[in-house]
């Protein structure tokens, strides 16, 4: 016995998560999948890419009641959807799970009335060289992370490059080192670049995205006493002590992110992040912003 999933937006990462979740339907996991969005061409896609059924409206969907709803639309849709829904099921949101940090707090609150779970989408913890380098860092003494991509056709619906790439290179930051304060050394952010420097309990960490016409770099330097682990995320290669390693994405990161989601939804699994999770994210960012050096986690 499965659970019903509705899938709000199906735009280009909600397309993906559609196919996810149709192969977790035919797996077991989902016994129907509701795909809503605004647009007619989207629910006609929506359907032929196997949704049980395509709505154009929230409420309609609601009706089915869903156990687990996640939300793929613009990141200034996603605390207005999950304040109404958050009463009536578990909810996935794309990341930045909420633009601001009231906003995230708001949303933990209601999230603790109603029991219901929220997860933040951070799909780099399923990121098998990600979690490689991460089994060789034991005791990190500095951490640089460089994360490049191209522009979105909308940029202004991403809030800027510190909340499309920044934010996952932070996350993965406080993952590994775990800290209960942060220390804003240096920052500079605008909408297409960002870099910053923290030290989090001891440990010094950059973090630089941009994003540029085409291509795309995704490094982490983990620096520990004795050793150095190099990861390319975009070749999946790890380097650590004169070794190379090639690492075998054997399934595809939102597969397992939507698995986690509906497993942990269905009590049978831990969620592999937490709005709290995010809410540390976003300390630190609004806190960089403003020019506010230190930040208790």
């Amino acid at each position: 016995m499965g659970v019903k999933v509705a899938l709000i937006g199906v735009g280009r990462i909600g397309s993906i998560h559609l196919r996810n979740i149709v192969r977790l339907r035919n797996e077991g996991l989902v016994d129907e999948v509701i795909a809503v969005d605004a647009d007619p061409s989207r629910l006609g896609e929506a359907r032929s890419m196997g949704a049980d059924d395509a709505l154009d409206s929230i409420d309609a969907a609601l009706v089915r009641h869903p156990e687990a709803v996640i939300i793929a639309t613009p990141t200034n849709t996603h605390y207005e959807l999950a304040m109404k829904l958050i009463s009536k099921s578990h909810l996935l949101i794309e990341k930045p799970a909420t633009a601001t940090l009231s906003e995230a707090i708001n949303l933990l609150n209601e999230a603790k009335k109603s029991g219901n779970l929220v997860i933040p989408g951070m799909v780099e913890r399923f990121n098998e060289t990600v979690n490689e380098a991460l089994s060789m860092v034991k005791e990190p003494v500095a951490v640089s992370m460089v994360r490049i991509g191209p522009t979105p056709r909308n940029p202004d619906q991403y809030l800027g490059v510190v909340y499309d790439l920044a934010i996952h290179d932070l996350d993965l930051a406080l993952m590994v080192t775990k800290p209960i304060k942060a220390v804003v050394s240096r920052t500079m952010i605008n909408m297409y670049d960002s870099n910053i420097l923290l030290d989090l309990d001891g440990v010094s960490v950059s973090i630089k995205s941009k994003w540029v016409s085409a291509g795309k770099m995704r490094v982490h330097v983990y620096v520990n006493p004795n050793s150095v682990t190099v990861a390319d995320l975009v070749n999946h290669v790890v380097y650590s002590n004169g070794e190379v390693k090639h690492v075998e994405q054997r399934e595809e990161p939102i597969y397992l992110e939507d698995r986690n989601f509906i497993e942990a939804a269905m009590g049978k699994a831990k969620p592999f992040s937490t709005l709290l999770d995010h809410i540390k994210c976003l300390r630190i960012i609004e806190a960089a912003q403003k020019g506010t050096t230190l930040i208790a986690l």
